[in-house]
């Protein structure tokens, strides 16, 4: 499905529509109600104009939204709420703006919204979080490949991440291997998570 979706959108990128920063934003919340709304137009709804780019200091305020979101709706399945909260209350405004002033970070916008990005320092990938009103859409695997190929292109042969429940089988589809289980803490509660590695070479 994923594959199908992107030779879609590699051919309608010949002629790409490129979204502007001036352009009128919608919030996650509607553009998942236009689609809704659109859902006879089959595959073009997965077609909007939406572009993978490198952060830019406009973009700061609007991360932690799509960071806290991410984590309280999107793993609410794998973690309970006590949990949920002490990981989302993890990061604040400034220890983001922190955590992402080095190594490389991408964001993906969607109809001129930022509802995902990706960060990696070096070998390890360090976020990877996606709204999730605009979830399994492939943005992920978009963003992800982003940080991959600039770990290439430096000559790194492997990357690591230390994944979570909800983000375990998307990291195995996307090539890396499981070293087991462990616990990590977040505001004094636990959480289980996966370290994981992928080689590229």
């Amino acid at each position: 499905m994923i594959r199908k979706w992107l030779e879609q959108l590699l051919r309608r990128n010949q002629h790409p529509i490129a979204p502007t920063r001036t352009a009128t934003r919608h919030t996650p919340d509607e553009i998942r109600a236009q689609d809704t709304a659109n859902t006879s137009n089959g595959p073009q709804v997965l077609l909007r104009p939406f572009q993978i780019r490198p952060m830019d200091s406009g973009d700061l305020g609007e991360l932690l939204g799509v960071f806290r979101q991410a984590i309280q709706v999107s793993a609410a399945d794998q973690y309970d709420q006590q949990q949920r909260d002490a990981w989302s209350r993890a990061q604040s405004h400034e220890s983001l703006i922190s955590a992402l002033s080095e190594g490389e970070a991408v964001v993906a916008e969607w109809d001129n919204v930022l509802v995902g990005f990706a960060h990696r320092i070096n070998d390890y990938i360090n976020m990877l979080f996606v709204h999730p009103n605009a979830g399994r859409e492939g943005i992920a695997t978009l963003l992800y490949q982003h940080l991959e190929d600039g770990a290439r292109m430096e000559g790194i042969t492997e990357l690591a991440a230390h994944v979570s429940l909800t983000a375990h089988g998307f990291f195995h589809f996307m090539g890396f291997t499981s070293e087991g289980q462990e616990e990590a803490e977040r505001n004094g509660v636990s959480l289980a998570r996966y370290p994981m590695r992928k080689p590229l070479i």
